[in-house]
């Protein structure tokens, strides 16, 4: 399994700048995983995942688990997928942006 590395600090989601995204094929299933790295705001809250094949797609939701989770393949088959974060902490609703990950073929 191969895990890609994301930074989320306030509302900005971005690749880890020490993890290589590089070599990624479309069409991979089951075998990329996504860690996150949070800043302290997100501290005590219900994180989920929202994958998109495209940014006007409906997002496939997946939990982060100890910061953690899968990538889901129905996003995996093309040039590009989006990720963004969305945490819930009673009435409080803290989203990020989105991260683009490229593709090769």
């Amino acid at each position: 399994m191969r895990t890609l590395r994301f930074s989320v600090d306030l509302q900005k989601i971005r690749h880890d700048p020490n993890c290589d995204f590089s070599g990624l094929v479309s069409g991979t299933a089951g075998y990329l995983k996504a860690s996150f790295k949070f800043s302290k705001e997100w501290s005590g809250m219900v994180k989920v995942a929202e994958f998109r094949k495209y940014l006007c797609s409906e997002p496939i939701s997946v939990p982060i688990i100890n910061n953690e989770c899968a990538v889901p393949a129905e996003v995996t088959d093309g040039k590009a997928w989006n990720v963004k974060v969305v945490g819930k902490r009673g009435n409080t609703i803290l989203p990020t942006g989105n991260c683009k990950v490229e593709q090769e073929g």
